[in-house]
């Protein structure tokens, strides 16, 4: 206590990589201490008491696990959908392009020719459209700034190199898997069929 040579409180800060686990080590080590150098019974649970933050930090934890679950889902949810979005596009494209296809098998485009080309254009608009959303999302979370830290307690956001490369890869097996049945339906397009087309 103040101007006294009373200890109202002692506060003792561990390490921050200590898991829960050893806090809650630590606060059973300091309680014996600190009852056998002011001879307080073992059995005495109101002789001292001991907050342990390692509780809430790891409810927050748990919380944290919790909503990055969630969120997987809705990117998860977010990619089908995308996905679903550009496969359609890319069966519009290709009935639009009949005619174009059907002249590049008959000058002796293969198969693996146009199933590629179609590919190609489903890979590009997954990534540019990924990349465009990626910019927006970014130029959006550094114009919120501090206010995430004051609601969400969400500092300095950003996304690791490692994480980016990661989202390249996925956006291009999305991007293929979104053009494949297309490009199959483009194949199997006969030249003479796709000359009539009008």
């Amino acid at each position: 206590m103040k101007n006294t040579d009373k200890i109202d409180q002692l506060i003792v800060v561990f390490d921050k990589n200590m898991s829960y686990k050893q806090s809650l080590t630590l606060e059973k080590e300091l309680d014996t201490f600190i009852k056998n150098i002011k001879i307080i019974s073992p059995k005495d649970n109101r002789g001292i008491y001991i907050s342990n933050t390692g509780e809430e930090q790891e409810n927050s934890r748990k919380f944290a696990s919790v909503l990055k679950i969630i969120i997987s889902f809705i990117g998860i949810g977010t990619l089908i959908a995308g996905v679903i979005g550009i496969s359609n596009i890319m069966v519009f494209v290709v009935k639009e392009r009949t005619k174009e296809i059907g002249i590049r098998k008959a000058i002796g485009a293969s198969p693996k020719n146009i199933i590629g080309m179609i590919l190609q254009e489903s890979i590009f608009i997954t990534m540019t459209s990924g990349y465009i959303g990626l910019i927006f999302a970014f130029i959006i979370i550094n114009s919120i700034g501090d206010r995430l830290m004051e609601k969400y307690f969400i500092s300095s956001p950003y996304i690791e190199t490692t994480n980016a490369l990661w989202a390249t890869i996925i956006l291009i097996f999305f991007g293929a898997l979104a053009g494949y049945l297309p490009a199959r339906k483009a194949d199997k397009i006969k030249p003479i069929v796709a000359l009539r087309d009008k």
